[in-house]
């Protein structure tokens, strides 16, 4: 941890720690991924909106924007660089992807984050070949499928699976269907997550190339088009029998579920990140239309003005959520499991919650089907596909429920929370695969509120708003010891899932929770180096002022100018532009 003063010279933007070398790196990086694919807003642009919503009409992804995305060095990205790629941490995946999300988050998500899931699984759990075979598919811009295990709570990603077995032979026997991989007629590899057993927990992972295996044994089902992301290229593949080699297993047989959640961490943690892209963009269309109605100027537009600053407050949320889970996968490996799903679940759900409130603002632009107005609603549509919904919140939420008790009054408190969980600048370790693979549950941010709450006093003696700030710290505060409280009471079963009823609101209260503290580390911290608006309150009042809110506490009235100075700075970063996120890093149009 930082020490008393340290943390005060962060606040004052005075910190002789701040180490510029990486920021500079990943802004000059989303510079010139910005540059390379234009002002989305301009007419013309083939990576620009109009573009973009002419191919998601047409239900395909753009042959411009795939090259753009190869051209543009992204497939490198997504590799760590220990494989030959550029990728040096997960904290600054997210980041350099925003800028294809911000466009067009069907490619962003089928040559993005897709490859990124599948090789996940592969380098924390694969041998070496396995490995250096995954990463050069991605290298070169090869296309990689995942086909998701079922859920009782089905997406159409997760509805049916596939079964597999030895045979006599030594080959591997893959059985079944599913409607829905994406990618699945263009992949070079595909990650089957597998059932190997009669129980809950028998799956196993196969890596195999579709192409490879003999015609008799695979068909090609038709494709399956899905409400938002439209252009994404999902289809169904069938096996009969198909014999696959031994060597087309990943890690051990049928530990498939204990790999997944070893690499699961990553992903939860990258992905909401990615889509604070497709939000910005939401957000930015929102002010545009609502600037076209003389936006500012009447009384009238307090209301829109509010819904503006609001959102830009969730969006700070969901990333200061984000970077705080990206970083822990690295620097708390054996204790990011709960916090990255904790990002999972959370993230989308405000972000997407805060979206439908901004409809209001497009007024009648939001009914837009064509012209630049029309992406809000095609961005709104595409968010809600990707996160796979309520599936997605199950999931996360069977990952959270069970440690809930490790929270009750008298547990063992856990390691404080290091300072460089929210310092984007600092570099990171290697991710640990072997650490990442002994979860302890653990969670240093909820005792880091109780921390902050003592530093706050002399932390804001150089800002308006003091008192307001430390009245919402101790409201969370006092959430955190009702949690403590609560999470004693609960009942669970031997194997740790909890079938007390009261888990899963508990959860939601929980999270809400977390992501108040990775909001107060990043602005303690000064997270991203020195910054005028991070370093100021006012976006973490409100920030905060709406999470309590959403956990049902009291709050003190708001200041009218508290949502003013954030609407404001929207309104700024929209003319520049910059990115409406915590890096504000410089945007194309």
């Amino acid at each position: 941890m930082y020490e008393h003063d340290d943390i005060i010279a962060a606040v004052s933007g005075r910190d002789t720690q701040w180490q510029p070398d990486r920021l500079t790196r990943v802004r000059s990086r989303i510079a010139e991924i910005e540059d390379g694919l234009g002002d989305p807003w301009a007419p013309g642009n083939p990576m620009g909106f109009d573009a973009v919503l002419e191919a998601d009409r047409k239900e395909e992804i753009s042959p411009v924007g795939l090259r753009r995305f190869q051209s543009l060095g992204m497939p490198a990205e997504l590799v760590p660089e220990r494989l030959g790629g550029r990728m040096a941490g997960t904290d600054l995946l997210g980041l350099v992807m925003r800028p294809f999300f911000r466009r067009d988050p069907a490619l962003a998500f089928s040559h993005g984050f897709t490859p990124f899931l599948g090789a996940q699984m592969v380098w924390l759990n694969g041998d070496a070949r396995q490995s250096g075979r995954m990463a050069g598919v991605v290298l070169r811009g090869g296309t990689v499928g995942v086909a998701c295990q079922r859920f009782e709570h089905e997406s159409e990603f997760h509805a049916q699976e596939y079964t597999a077995a030895w045979s006599d032979d030594g080959m591997l026997r893959l059985n079944g269907r599913k409607n829905a991989i994406n990618n699945a007629h263009t992949a070079e590899l595909i990650i089957g997550f597998v059932k190997t057993g009669d129980g809950e927990t028998d799956y196993s992972i196969l890596m195999f190339d579709p192409a490879t295996v003999p015609p008799a044994g695979v068909r090609a089902l038709g494709r399956h088009r899905t409400t938002g992301v439209r252009g994404l290229q999902a289809a169904g593949l069938e096996f009969l029998d198909c014999p696959l080699p031994g060597e087309s297993l990943v890690g051990t047989w049928g530990d498939g579920v204990a790999l997944s959640l070893r690499a699961y961490p990553a992903v939860h943690a990258v992905f909401p990140s990615m889509a604070i892209g497709l939000a910005d963009t939401a957000l930015r269309s929102a002010v545009r239309a609502a600037q076209e109605r003389e936006f500012g100027g009447p009384a009238g537009d307090a209301t829109a003005r509010s819904a503006i600053a609001g959102t830009f407050a969730d969006l700070l949320i969901a990333d200061c959520l984000s970077l705080t889970a990206g970083r822990s996968v690295h620097l708390l490996p054996d204790q990011c499991d709960v916090l990255t799903a904790v990002t999972k679940y959370i993230s989308p759900k405000i972000v997407g919650e805060a979206l439908y409130d901004l409809s209001a603002v497009m007024g009648d632009a939001f009914h837009a089907e064509r012209g630049h107005h029309a992406v809000f609603r095609k961005h709104l549509r595409d968010l809600s596909t990707i996160t796979f919904g309520h599936v997605s919140s199950a999931i996360c939420q069977s990952v959270i429920a069970p440690y809930l008790p490790a929270l009750a009054d008298g547990a063992p408190e856990p390691e404080p929370t290091p300072a460089d969980l929210f310092r984007l600048e600092v570099p990171l370790p290697a991710m640990d695969g072997a650490r990442l693979a002994r979860f302890g549950g653990g969670d240093g941010l909820l005792g880091y509120l109780d921390r902050a709450a003592l530093r706050l006093p002399d932390a804001l003696t150089l800002h308006d708003g003091g008192e307001l700030l430390r009245e919402l710290v101790a409201g969370l505060c006092a959430e955190a010891a009702e949690i403590r409280r609560e999470a004693g009471r609960l009942t669970g079963s031997d194997n740790g899932f909890l079938l007390d009823t009261h888990s899963f609101p508990l959860s939601e209260r929980y999270a809400l929770l977390l992501a108040a503290s990775a909001c107060v580390g990043v602005w303690l911290n000064a997270g991203t180096g020195p910054d005028a608006f991070l370093t100021d309150p006012a976006w973490l009042v409100l920030a905060l002022h709406r999470l309590l809110r959403r956990i049902g506490r009291p709050v003190p009235p708001l200041p009218r100018a508290i949502e003013g100075r954030l609407c404001d700075e929207v309104l700024e970063r929209v003319r520049v532009p910059r990115s409406l996120d915590v890096l504000c890093t410089e945007y194309a149009g």
